[in-house]
């Protein structure tokens, strides 16, 4: 992999629960050239799912569709679609409408262990034309161990989430769960980058797990090959046994109450999903 770094000072925050924190070095606009990728997941097939080799903890894909890209830019993606009204789980057990899927990819990378401490994910996306972002909704990231979500707090053993997530207006954040959550899962460096509708965008998330002693794991967040977010000094669990297993293929408003929900119908496009050659 061959990376071109061009660095341009910068001044912001990142928040971290309740701790504000200073970014420890500055962000790099970088063009970033990966080849070879360890795993690929496009939707040019009706079979993609074998490929993904989806988990039985999975929901909605009754609201997923492959259609061809009408901008052109790839063959087929992966359309999910947010029925008016609808959000997370917990407010689709309350009679709302189910908008958005789930599922677990535990992808066989064969990698070792310790490169699997250490991996990158990229992927397309493009919000529809008419898209609310309300107050926010969760976007696919990696997991480990039991992908932690929904409340479920990690114990440092047990396992990991590290979705993106956009917010109001379209502020994008790393919304993870580590052992050091509190209720929820823990806000990195939100409004650090704005999505907007009818965009197709490149993302990028890069993890390092910490030495299971030490707060020394990070991640990187680029967008269309800028650098928008490096937060590091995080722990991610407190056993070398858990590392990242695959993807958490995770998108819907919310949130776990009704305010979250989306006011009309709503789509994102998904393309072109693929492990990366870390850059470093």
């Amino acid at each position: 992999m061959n990376i071109l770094l061009r660095w341009k000072p910068t001044i912001g925050l990142f928040i971290l629960g309740s701790v504000t924190l200073f970014p420890t070095k500055p962000l790099a606009q970088l063009n970033v050239v990966t080849s070879n990728p360890i795993w690929n997941g496009s939707f040019e097939t009706q079979n993609w799912q074998k490929n993904w080799n989806l988990s039985d903890k999975k929901w909605g894909l009754e609201n997923t569709a492959l259609i061809p890209d009408q901008t052109n830019r790839f063959k087929q993606v992966l359309r999910v679609r947010y029925p008016a009204g609808s959000a997370s789980p917990a407010v689709t057990r309350k009679g709302a409408p189910s908008g958005g899927a789930q599922f677990y990819s535990r992808l066989n990378l064969n990698a070792d262990r310790s490169s699997k401490n250490h991996l990158r994910l990229r992927y397309f996306l493009r919000f529809s034309n008419n898209f609310d972002f309300v107050k926010g909704g969760k976007l696919p990231g990696f997991y480990g161990g039991v992908g932690n979500s929904g409340g479920d707090i990690p114990n440092g053993r047990d396992g990991f989430s590290s979705r993106l997530m956009w917010r109001k207006k379209g502020a994008g954040e790393v919304y993870a769960y580590l052992p050091s959550s509190k209720d929820d899962g823990t806000s990195i460096g939100r409004g650090r980058w704005t999505f907007k509708p009818g965009i197709w965008y490149q993302v990028e998330q890069e993890i390092k797990l910490n030495d299971p002693t030490k707060s020394n794991g990070w991640v990187k967040v680029w967008i269309d090959n800028s650098l928008v977010l490096n937060q590091s000094k995080l722990k991610w669990r407190t056993a070398s046994s858990l590392t990242v297993d695959g993807i958490f293929f995770s998108t819907f408003f919310g949130g776990g109450d009704a305010s979250w929900s989306t006011p009309k119908d709503v789509y994102i496009d998904f393309a072109e999903f693929a492990i990366v050659p870390n850059s470093q």
